[in-house]
């Protein structure tokens, strides 16, 4: 598995798959979609991507609250992405400035640009953009 912890010198994806998320712990819903996204790959002779963001965006939009208790380090995260076989990982910093884009902004400048997506395989309740405005 390769990891990228920025978004600098991403190489070209061969026919993408995708799946975006906090991936805090992998339960069973996140295993659902960890083999959706690799099945696919392999039907479409891709690779797997898992995009994930550090520090958790929750930490960053919200600073001060103190709630906020994660499962998995990166450490363990990318352990676990091992273990479930994804071909990348993506560790994405996140910042108030990415945290400001428009859905549309998100959908074209990173998604699109940085990635080519054939498939993008979501959780039923992934939001995106300025406000969670954006879903698919």
């Amino acid at each position: 598995m390769r990891v990228f912890n920025d978004l600098k010198n991403l190489p070209p994806f061969r026919n993408a798959v995708v799946t975006i998320g906090s991936f805090d712990g992998v339960h069973l819903g996140h295993q659902q979609i960890l083999k959706k996204v690799n099945d696919l790959a392999n039907s479409v002779d891709g690779e797997s991507i898992v995009i994930t963001f550090h520090p958790h965006p929750r930490l960053v939009v919200y600073p001060k609250d103190d709630s906020m208790r994660l499962i998995t380090t990166i450490e363990e995260k990318v352990q676990l992405m091992e273990r479930y076989n994804v071909d990348n990982l993506v560790v994405a910093p996140f910042t108030i400035e990415f945290s400001q884009q428009s859905a549309d902004e998100y959908i074209q400048k990173f998604l699109v640009e940085k990635f080519h997506p054939k498939y993008i395989v979501i959780g039923y309740d992934h939001r995106f953009g300025l406000n969670r405005q954006g879903d698919i």
